[in-house]
């Protein structure tokens, strides 16, 4: 029987007694733990702890597959292999070592049918002295193969980090300025159907939420609460679709309450062709047949530029027939 994940978690920490990162570290033999141990290990509360967190991106960076892996995030874009992930992740957060990742729910674990894939759904607060701030909504899908990670994304709206700080918190405004978001070219799930905004039944997907306790969250219009208010939401989004794909970038995953797919929005032009507009993830929790919980996650940035705009314009986002 391998280590449970307390006892990973006791082992690892024993061994890397007086850490100092080292970004030219490779590991080429997986841990031995399976991907439910390893999701275990991730949320461990002994890297809550300050200080510890250096440890915990160490042992993540760990747990990529040294080729191929790809660990992508919506501020810096996406890193391929463990070296990379390595030098972008662990540098990266030392930067930002004020902001805390509270889950918001429940992880999910799913058969992929090639491996396993997770899902943790979390919100970023930044912590100063006794004040915490609010940010971003996220959600990480890793999907996970003999032993390793190999796909890690994370996504979320970086909106709230392209505006200025208020002036009375202790937050750097000197500090170097993110990033534009990233143009990271994806590849399609050639084996899962894409979407139509035109072939979606909004009245229909309306009546699946649960009367009164039903909640949606999207990162435009925040939350929208109940069935007649979720619905009525959707009936407007419904005469403003327009020509807009939603293209998978995996399989939609479903273990009978909670589901996942991850996509990319492509607005259809009058030439057929499609420009990208922003790459989401949807997570949707039920129960007795009802949707309790939806979640659209993007990052709205991409949205801002005038290049995208004009291509949502021109496959008539926003407007009604």
């Amino acid at each position: 029987m391998g280590k449970s994940a307390d006892e990973f978690v006791e082992s690892y920490v024993a061994n890397n007694a007086g850490f100092e990162p080292d970004l030219d570290r490779l590991v080429t033999e997986p841990s031995g733990l399976d991907a439910a141990t390893m999701l275990q290990t991730l949320a461990n509360p002994w890297f809550a702890e300050p200080g510890r967190q250096p440890v915990a991106l160490q042992m993540m960076c760990d747990f990529m597959a040294p080729e191929g892996s790809i660990y992508y995030d919506a501020i810096y874009g996406a890193f391929e292999g463990q070296r990379a992930i390595r030098n972008w992740l662990i540098p990266t957060m030392a930067k930002i070592d004020f902001i805390e990742f509270v889950p918001t729910a429940p992880p999910a674990l799913f058969d992929d049918g090639s491996g396993q894939t997770s899902l943790d759904e979390w919100e970023m607060i930044a912590v100063f002295g006794e004040d915490r701030m609010p940010l971003s909504r996220g959600v990480s899908v890793r999907r996970y193969r003999d032993g390793w990670i190999t796909w890690a994304c994370d996504v979320y709206d970086t909106g709230p980090f392209r505006v200025p700080p208020p002036p009375d918190t202790e937050i750097n405004v000197d500090a170097e300025p993110i990033p534009d978001w990233p143009r990271t070219l994806w590849q399609r799930d050639t084996e899962s159907p894409e979407t139509s905004a035109a072939s979606i039944d909004f009245a229909a997907l309306g009546d699946t939420f649960h009367p009164t306790d039903s909640v949606y969250h999207d990162p435009i219009f925040g939350e929208i609460h109940g069935r007649d208010a979720i619905g009525a939401w959707l009936a407007d989004m419904s005469d403003r679709a327009g020509n807009i794909v939603y293209e998978p970038l995996g399989p939609r995953l479903d273990d009978g309450s909670t589901s996942v797919q991850e996509w990319q929005q492509m607005a259809v032009q009058p030439d057929s062709s499609r420009v990208f507009m922003t790459r989401g993830t949807s997570v949707r929790r039920r129960s007795n047949g009802q949707i309790m919980y939806a979640a659209n996650y993007f990052d709205t940035a991409s949205l801002s530029d005038p290049s995208i705009q004009a291509a949502a314009s021109a496959a008539g986002l926003g407007t009604a027939d």
